[in-house]
């Protein structure tokens, strides 16, 4: 047999062998990310089927790793290892009955959250008291009468959105050699309040100042959401502090943070002819990572590590190396990870510098950047922009099927679309087209809506094309799109949870103070599970 169902199915007992005996290995939920979010299998990456052709090779360029997949029960888990073994990976597995199946046989729950790893950190923080946390009654007063130093720890678009009053942005990553170049350790009663929009990276932020020495360096408890919720308005306006500079301080207290059993520095010789599986995170911000980059390295700045990163490891306990231009952040990443759970860590001895000199390639352009050489529209049938106009002011009109993510959807749409995410097409189109109905596919660049033509064709539809440069395109040429979830058969909450941290987010799927108090206590949740010794411990 070659189709799908030849695919071994794998019990979960081996990936915890796996995980016991650090052998790399990625554990991939194949659903839409709303349904992972909802409940996944601790440790898993989030990897839904409709992205595999485009995300796979960069979560896991390494074909001989193991990849065991799952779904809720096996059907798109088995459509997605085809996928894997046709991308030329060689050890594929499916798991046995999917998350349903684990969690019957291990008696579990599945676990809510995204990055959950960071964020049990985050909270693990908290219940040691390594960081003090002050509610919004405390810190208003303090603002009022200008003697706190307020500091927005997220990403600046994140910032842009709303923040304390007067607070500036300083990404965590980067506060403690920009206070220290500031000379804000020598104002002694001048208090440091760090926010961000719920807890990890306040605390984060907050718990990296103490350790450098700023003894009234506080976090906001539970952030723009608390403060929203008391009533108290945000700030809109920027407000500037400086940019970061160099500090022997902060060089000597990078070197102290990263000074653990589980990190080391690796030369950039032995980084180049490493033949294990290694991921290289450059943790700079995205213009610097733009600027020039190692070949193939993730960009996750410092501050975001506890965060975001977790998404983009999917191989569990392959090496970590952090590198940055020279080795005080790339230090502070790399002792950040290793404190997070993560088993093997490193950094880019000399840093990017130090790469360079070496007369070592660097890759310019954004981390989205290798989007622009994938082509999946070779021998596809395609409209344009105009010829679809046409089409839909037809009498009768094609039925636009629309396969990108709930939450892009839910952004803007073709108004009278359908959405179908492109993982579950199989199993859906049925609901909406016969095969001899004319069907128009879509997503943003015409990616994943080209793969879903390919996969409609196999099926047996016959009039099926998909729209050449996607929606990008099409609200270039002015098209008309909306907002909302008419046409979607998905639940608002998934919806809600499909979005990313930093995603643009249509008033629909904006956090309500009912999200706003279940997403709460879901972090601090998490610690209590710590507490009691239930929560979970390590990267694995």
């Amino acid at each position: 047999m070659t189709g799908p169902e030849a695919v071994p199915s794998l019990a979960f007992d081996q990936v915890e062998r796996w995980r016991e005996s650090a052998e790399p290995h990625a554990l991939l939920d194949v659903r839409e990310r709303g349904e992972y979010a909802l409940g996944q299998i601790p440790g898993a990456c989030p990897l839904p089927r409709g992205l595999l052709e485009i995300l796979l090779p960069r979560l896991v360029p390494w074909p001989d790793v193991p990849v065991v997949l799952y779904s809720r029960g096996e059907h798109r888990s088995r459509l997605a290892a085809k996928t894997c073994r046709e991308l030329g990976y060689r050890s594929v597995f499916v798991l046995d009955s999917g998350i349903d199946g684990w969690s019957r046989a291990q008696d579990r729950s599945p676990a809510y959250g995204v990055n959950v790893l960071g964020k049990t950190f985050g909270e693990r923080l908290s219940i040691e008291g390594e960081v003090e946390q002050l509610d919004p009654d405390k810190v208003a007063p303090l603002i009022e009468s200008g003697t706190a130093l307020v500091i927005d720890a997220r990403t600046a678009s994140e910032y842009a959105k709303g923040h304390l009053p007067g607070a500036v942005n300083i990404p965590s990553g980067e506060l403690v050699q920009t206070l220290l170049r500031a000379g804000v350790d020598r104002e002694r009663d001048r208090q440091v309040i760090v926010h961000c929009a719920g807890r990890t990276r306040s605390i984060v932020g907050a718990y990296l100042l103490r350790q450098a020495g700023f003894e009234n360096a506080y976090a906001l408890r539970n952030g723009t959401m608390a403060w929203r919720m008391s009533g108290r308005d945000l700030d809109f306006t920027p407000h500037d502090f400086g940019e970061a500079g160099h500090d022997p301080r902060a060089v000597a207290f990078a070197e102290r943070f990263a000074d653990l059993p589980a990190v080391r520095p690796v030369s950039a010789d032995d980084l180049a002819a490493r033949p294990d599986p290694v991921y290289v995170i450059d943790v700079r911000q995205p213009h610097e990572y733009a600027e020039g980059h190692l070949p193939g390295a993730l960009n996750c700045p410092a501050g975001q590590l506890a965060n975001a990163v977790d998404e983009q490891l999917a191989v569990r306990d392959a090496l970590l190396v952090c590198y940055s231009g020279d080795e005080t952040r790339s230090q502070l990443g790399a002792g950040l990870l290793a404190r997070i759970g993560y088993r093997r860590v490193a950094w880019l001895a000399g840093g990017l510098n130090a790469w360079r000199a070496a007369g070592r390639p660097v890759a310019p352009g954004p981390a989205k950047a290798y989007l622009d050489e994938l082509d999946f529209g070779q021998d596809v049938p395609t409209v344009d922009t105009t010829g679809l106009e046409a089409r839909l002011d037809q009498d009768d009109p094609p039925t636009v099927i629309d396969v990108r993510r709930s939450s892009e959807f839910a952004l803007s749409h073709i108004p009278g679309s359908v959405w179908m995410p492109r993982g579950d097409l199989e199993r859906r189109i049925g609901t909406v087209a016969e095969r001899y109905d004319p069907l128009v596919v879509v997503s943003d660049r015409g990616l994943r809506s080209a793969l879903a033509v390919r996969t409609l064709v196999e099926l047996g539809f016959h009039d099926v094309v998909h729209l050449q440069g996607g929606l990008v395109a099409w609200t270039a040429a002015g098209g008309a799109m909306v907002e909302g979830l008419d046409g979607a058969d998905v639940s608002l909450r998934e919806a809600k949870e499909d979005a990313e941290l930093v995603a643009p987010r249509p008033a629909l799927l904006e956090r309500n103070r009912d999200d706003m108090v279940r997403y709460l206590d879901w972090e601090e949740r998490l610690g209590a599970e710590l507490a009691a010794g239930t929560g979970e411990g390590h990267a694995s």
